[in-house]
C-alpha cells in the first residue's frame, strides 16, 4: 500500500465515501479506509429517509422504497396521514452505501476493507495520517495531507486528537428486518408512548418486496431502558397485529446514534470530522444518512482545496465548519431543542401532541419532521393550534421562532 495521499479518510459509511468521490472528482489522490470486512454491513439504521434528497442526491430510484401513508400511534390516538406523491421513503441501506462505494471507486478513489486504524500521526501538532492494522495483521503507517475522520458514531480520530469528548447523549436502537407477507408496503409506522418506546420511538418501516424493518429506538442516559426488550411488544400491538401475520425476522440491528447536537468544531490542523463523527444527523428523528453524504461533499470539497492550496491549517480548514453551519446548523440546533423538549414526554403528552398534529397539514407535518423550520411553519402550527397561546407550547414556538430569525454564519467562500 503506498503510504502518500493527498486526503487519507477513515471509515466507509456514507460520509466518508461522499468525501472520497469529491476528492476524487479534483483529481486528489484518495484513500478510504474501513474496519469491516464489506461495505453499509452489518447494518446500523432503519434507513428512513426523504425521496426529495434522494433525488437531489443522485440516488438511484430502485435503492429507495415510496411511502405514501404515513400513521403516527401514541397511547390513545391515531393519526394518519396520506401524501400523494409521495415524501417519504426507506432505503436499501446496503444497496445505497455500496452505490456510493461504486461512484468514489470509479471517480479514482482506492478503498481498503479490512483495516483497521490504531493511531494518529502528529507533527507539530498536525494530523499527518494514522497507523493502520491491515487484513493480514500487518502494522503501516498511511500519511495524507488532510485525514478526514468519518468513522461515525465511535470518531475514533476525534477523540483522540482533542476534539471532544466520545458521546455521552445518544439513541440506541434494536431491529428486526423482517419478511412480513401480508404488511401493506405503502403504509410507515411511527409509535410513541411508555408501552413501546420510553424515551424514544418505535418504527416499521416498509422497504419494498415484503420487507419490513420493525424497531424501537431510546435515549440513554436520559432512561437505562433496553430497546431490544421492546421488539416483541410492537409486533403484537393491536394496530399491527393482523398485518405482521405471519412475519418473521431474518436480519436483526441495533446501532448508536449520537444525541448532543453537532460538536463544537469539526476542523484543526490536517483534520475534519463528517457525518456521525460530527454530530452532523439530526437529533429530532435520529436521521443521519443523508446528513452524512450532504456533510462528506462538502468536506471532501474542502480537504482537496487545501491539498490545492498547499494549506491543511486548521484556518483554512475551517471553511468547512462554516460553510456547514451557514446551511444546517440552525435547523440542527432547532432538532435538538425538540428532542430535548419531548425526550421526557408522559403517554399524556404524547396524545396531546398527536392532537396537535391531526390539525397540521400533512405538508406541514413533513416540513417538520424533515427538519426544514422556517417561521412560516412555526406560525402555521399557532394559526391551527390557537390553544397554545394559553400554555407552554406557545412559548417553546417563541424560542423556535427565535432561534429562526437569528442570523446564521454566511458561507466561507471557496
Amino acid at each position: 500500500m503506498a503510504d502518500d495521499y493527498d486526503v487519507l479518510i477513515v471509515g466507509g459509511g456514507p460520509a466518508g465515501l461522499a468525501a472520497a468521490e469529491a476528492v476524487a472528482r479534483q483529481g486528489g489522490r484518495v484513500l478510504v479506509l474501513e474496519r469491516q470486512n464489506e461495505i453499509g454491513y452489518p447494518v446500523h439504521t432503519s434507513g428512513g429517509s426523504w425521496v426529495s434528497d434522494m433525488k437531489a442526491l443522485g440516488i438511484p430510484e430502485h435503492l429507495y422504497h415510496p411511502v405514501n401513508n404515513v400513521v403516527f400511534v401514541s397511547p390513545q390516538r391515531t393519526v394518519p396521514l396520506t401524501y400523494q406523491p409521495a415524501v417519504a421513503c426507506v432505503l436499501d441501506v446496503r444497496g445505497v452505501y455500496q452505490y456510493l462505494a461504486g461512484k468514489a471507486i470509479a471517480a479514482g478513489a482506492l478503498v481498503r476493507m479490512r483495516h483497521t486504524v490504531e493511531q494518529t500521526l502528529l507533527e507539530d501538532r498536525r494530523i499527518v495520517g494514522v497507523t493502520v492494522k491491515n487484513h493480514l495483521g500487518e502494522r503501516l503507517s498511511v500519511r495524507a495531507a488532510v485525514t478526514i475522520d468519518a468513522s461515525g458514531f465511535s470518531r475514533h480520530l476525534g477523540v483522540r486528537t482533542e476534539m471532544g469528548a466520545a458521546f455521552h447523549r445518544y439513541g440506541y436502537g434494536a431491529e428486526y428486518d423482517l419478511y412480513a407477507p401480508h404488511y401493506p408496503q405503502d403504509e410507515l409506522f411511527l409509535i410513541m408512548g411508555s408501552a413501546f418506546a420510553p424515551h424514544g420511538y418505535a418504527w416499521v418501516f416498509p422497504r419494498g418486496n415484503g420487507r419490513v424493518r420493525l424497531g424501537v429506538g431510546v435515549l440513554h442516559p436520559d432512561c437505562d431502558d433496553d430497546a431490544r426488550a421492546y421488539l416483541e411488544s410492537v409486533m403484537t400491538m393491536p394496530q399491527l397485529r393482523e398485518k405482521l401475520q405471519g412475519a418473521s425476522p431474518v436480519e436483526y440491528h441495533t446501532g448508536l446514534f449520537p444525541s448532543e447536537g453537532a460538536v463544537e468544531r469539526f476542523s484543526r490542523d490536517g483534520l475534519l470530522l463528517a457525518g456521525d463523527a460530527g454530530g452532523h444527523g439530526s437529533t429530532l428523528v435520529g436521521e443521519g444518512i443523508r446528513f452524512a453524504i450532504y456533510a462528506g461533499q462538502m468536506a471532501g470539497t474542502v480537504a482537496i482545496q487545501a491539498v490545492q492550496a498547499g494549506d491543511s491549517s486548521a484556518t483554512f480548514l475551517e471553511r468547512f465548519d462554516k460553510q456547514w453551519r451557514a446551511r444546517f446548523g440552525r435547523d440542527m440546533e432547532i432538532a435538538y431543542m425538540i428532542n430535548k423538549h419531548i425526550a421526557n414526554y408522559s403517554d399524556e403528552q404524547w396524545d396531546h401532541a398527536l392532537d396537535l398534529m391531526k390539525r397540521l397539514t400533512p405538508a406541514q407535518m413533513a416540513q417538520a419532521l424533515r427538519g426544514d423550520f422556517t417561521a412560516g411553519l412555526v406560525m402555521g402550527v399557532l394559526a391551527r393550534n390557537p390553544g397554545l397561546l394559553a400554555t407552554g407550547g406557545k412559548r417553546f414556538l417563541d424560542l423556535m421562532l427565535e432561534r429562526i430569525n437569528k442570523p446564521t454564519l454566511a458561507s466561507a467562500e471557496s
